[in-house]
């Protein structure tokens, strides 16, 4: 896990190698434990700050997890011919390795990037399909003068593409970039329109004019001769996978089965790897089976952000599942204070605004991960998006069955939910789904001149069906924001997240699965539920509520943060050239009269915060 920069000179200039350097040090974070850049014009190697006569530069901070020797540092070279700039985890390098030496690769490191290198020489760009794990990364063939830039399926790990007449640069965050003269930091107006109208994001732009990330599950080819990027190309198509699985118990089985093989090799590393723990069905699963996997010799450290005191709390489903395993657990509970203190920070590590304020509980986290000397944590983000089991995604399976005249399924789902073994949730949600369903078709357009009436994404997920449904949910409409925020949260404190739940494979077993059994009287993730209903405590198994790492916004909102909040509405801001303040007003105003019995004035009010301090860190014009 690191931090990359590379550049490209599309046609001669005097820019010196000491700009990659430059680049490098603008995200220290991402790599403390090491920092390198080399110059290459053809297959020369170019060293020093001050040279000119460079085509491509690479840099790189290291934060060291497997072989934690100099020779595994980068940026690294194979066979003196191919180079690489790499920010990610290969997790079956160890069988890829094997491979590779049986075709006669040899190899001076125990580390990854080396066997990414060797499995590029062997097979190109299709090297790509082979491997399981994250990546952003910069591949260069010194002797043909041919670049690869390319992301893991899902796109854990970040990569962005910028470039004018006479660069290309690709980085892993937005900041690096603010380092090369002539780059302005300047607001991608659609982006912006859509943030704020419903919260959500076009996964394939950004908050910043001319930055864009590379797609998840492509790779594209930059000519070093005549300067020029490919379109991106895909390696990854999890939409032509068919459902084939109906059988809930042989779902169950063939998932707990998978879950664990991905634990398993998720946990190799060098360094100590720890948990984070919601006490969610997620999180909870990834703890009991990395404690079953260590064979409970070792404590497994785990990691929670509290709430104390507020009903959604989950310290007692925590403790739950701490009493069946054996672990040195950590809590840390955020402040309205704390978040004022660190709001400058928590917004420049984010590069972009993010969704709320609840994502401040795991910067929160990440910093307590770091202080504990556990340099890797384990997540179970990726759980309800392989699954289906947000409460959006079962509303859109019951609408769905609707759309197809299934009343009586439809009919069982609903009912069965109120039966002794169902989950009376599912009823609950119903006004809840509703009224958050109206918010954000309606919008806020009014509050950047009108322009975004209906969320763009919103309309995508309600025109989905069936399994092209699914795979955007997957790849579109949450995991793109989530796996963004927890990326920056976490390497803010130099901390390499891990997701097993995103294991291609597992994705891709996932849908394999009919929808049918993704749910039962109104319990989701059932597949999960069955398949890990011995190695988890019951309470767990059988939680009807979801919270995750989660801070009482509306209650930090209309209590310690309403005297912060009045005197930023009584200020000179940057949002006022964007928005009207007296709209911003008013929604202060119902949040504060609500007193979170509504969420949605509360969360248009911290969008319009957020976005307006990114405004102000990166003096967006």
């Amino acid at each position: 896990m690191c931090g990359i920069a590379a550049l490209f000179k599309k046609r001669e200039s005097e820019r010196t190698l000491s700009l990659a350097h430059a680049m490098s040090n603008a995200a220290p974070h991402r790599g403390p434990d090491g920092a390198a850049f080399v110059g290459l014009k053809g297959e020369k190697v170019l060293r020093s700050e001050e040279s000119r006569d460079w085509e491509v530069a690479f840099a790189h901070r290291r934060l060291s997890i497997i072989d934690l020797s100099s020779a595994a540092a980068q940026p690294m070279v194979y066979r003196d011919r191919y180079w690489i700039t790499y920010n990610g985890e290969i997790y079956n390098y160890v069988e890829l390795r094997a491979e590779l030496q049986g075709l006669g690769h040899c190899f001076r490191t125990q580390g990854d990037a080396e066997v990414l290198l060797a499995a590029f020489a062997e097979w190109g760009p299709r090297c790509f399909e082979r491997m399981r794990g994250m990546w952003g990364l910069v591949l260069l063939d010194a002797r043909t003068g041919t670049a690869v830039l390319s992301r893991d399926r899902l796109g854990i790990k970040p990569l962005y593409v910028w470039e004018n007449d006479d660069l290309l640069a690709a980085v892993s965050e937005i900041k690096q970039l603010v380092e090369i003269p002539g780059f302005r930091a300047r607001r991608s107006e659609q982006a912006v329109n859509e943030y704020l109208a419903t919260g959500y994001e076009d996964h394939t732009g950004s908050f910043f004019c001319g930055v864009a990330p590379v797609p998840p599950g492509t790779y594209l080819t930059f000519s070093v001769a005549d300067g020029t990027l490919s379109a991106p190309q895909p390696y990854w198509w999890p939409e032509r996978i068919e459902t084939s699985v109906e059988d809930i118990d042989e779902a169950g089985e063939a998932f707990a089965a998978k879950l664990e093989e991905c634990v398993r090799i998720y946990m190799r590393s060098d360094v100590p790897v720890g948990c984070a723990l919601s006490g969610g069905l997620d999180s909870s699963s990834i703890a009991v089976l990395s404690h079953g996997l260590t064979g409970g010799v070792s404590d497994l450290h785990t990691f929670t952000a509290t709430c104390a005191g507020d009903p959604a709390d989950e310290r007692d489903y925590v403790d739950t599942v701490l009493k069946d395993i054996r672990a040195v657990p950590h809590f840390v509970t955020p402040s309205p204070q704390g978040f004022l203190d660190d709001f400058d920070d928590f917004v420049w590590h984010h590069d972009e605004p993010v969704g709320g304020i609840s994502l401040y509980a795991g910067y929160c986290l990440a910093r307590a991960t770091r202080e504990a000397n556990v340099p890797v944590s384990l997540s179970g983000q990726g759980g309800d998006e392989i699954l289906s089991g947000y409460w959006q995604s079962y509303f859109l399976y019951l609408r769905e069955l609707v759309l197809r005249g299934r009343g009586l399924t439809l009919a069982a789902h609903l009912a069965g939910a109120l039966l002794p073994d169902g989950n009376p949730y599912l009823i609950g949600q119903v006004p809840v789904m509703l009224r958050r369903y109206l918010a954000r078709r309606r919008g806020m357009g009014s509050l950047a001149g009108g322009t975004t009436a209906v969320s763009q994404v919103l309309q995508r997920a309600l025109a989905g069906v069936g399994q092209g449904r699914r795979v955007d949910e997957i790849r579109l409409m949450y995991l793109p924001r989530f796996l963004k925020w927890d990326d920056r949260n976490l390497m803010a404190f130099s901390v390499e997240g891990r997701y097993p739940f995103l294991d291609h494979e597992l994705v891709e077993l996932c849908l394999s699965f009919a929808p049918e059994i993704l749910y039962h009287r109104g319990w989701t993730k059932w597949p999960l539920r069955l398949g890990l209903e011995r190695a988890l405590p019951q309470k767990v198994v059988r939680r009807r509520s979801k919270y995750g790492f989660w801070i009482p916004q509306d209650q930090w909102l209309c209590g310690p943060l309403r005297p912060a909040l009045t005197e930023w509405l009584a200020s000179d801001r940057p949002l006022w050239d964007l928005v009207d303040r007296t709209v911003v007003r008013k929604l202060a105003a119902e949040t504060w009269q609500a007193a979170g019995r509504r969420d949605e004035p509360g969360q248009a009010l911290v969008r319009c915060l957020l976005l307006d301090k990114w405004m102000e860190v990166f003096e967006v014009a």
